[in-house]
């Protein structure tokens, strides 16, 4: 049976719910360097151009590993190349936690790019396989939406926790979700 003709259930829309949790996720791991960049700048003396390549370092290796990331989902299918790329990526989150310079922030963006890859190739792949074609472009914009909710309503929270905590929180925090979820 075709994916178009498979008859859907309302399972599909947990799925979809689950989908959009993750993005949260995703999109509150970008942020929290935004939130505690400054901070870290002072702790360990990085400057503005430093600074920059530890932003790049994730967009780097997520625009790298897109392909195989795509690949590797081909292969092993949705739940395990979902299961690796949270955890993976929750987990260098925390660790920025611990991050004792500029080379171990780096190292720890690029390896939250590399998992963080094969989440919307997941998220393209469940929606295909749970949703009928004409309900497709409506999942899609309901779980793509996760991106900004988790931008403009769990940044201050972010802020909150980086004030009452330190900036060390924010990615403890954040990976601690992400490897609970």
């Amino acid at each position: 049976m075709s994916v178009t003709a498979a008859k859907p259930g309302r399972r599909r829309y947990l799925t979809l719910i689950m989908i959009f949790i993750t993005v949260v996720i995703c999109y509150v791991d970008r942020a929290n360097l935004a939130v505690a960049s400054a901070h870290i700048q002072e702790e360990f003396g990085i400057t503005k151009a430093e600074m920059g390549y530890v932003f790049s370092a994730f967009a780097w290796l997520y625009t790298l590993c897109q392909i195989p990331g795509g690949w590797f989902l081909d292969r092993v299918g949705s739940r395990l190349t979902y299961f690796i790329a949270i955890f993976g990526w929750s987990v260098a989150t925390l660790l920025q936690g611990f991050a004792t310079g500029l080379m171990s922030l780096i190292g720890l963006r690029a390896i939250t790019g590399i998992f963080e890859a094969p989440a919307f190739p997941t998220n393209n792949r469940m929606v295909t396989s749970w949703f009928p074609e004409h309900e497709r472009a409506s999942a899609v914009g309901f779980y793509t939406s996760g991106q900004f909710v988790g931008l403009a309503f769990l940044t201050p929270l972010l802020i909150w926790i980086q004030e009452m905590l330190s900036w060390h929180w924010v990615f403890i925090v954040t990976g601690a979700i992400g490897i609970v979820w």
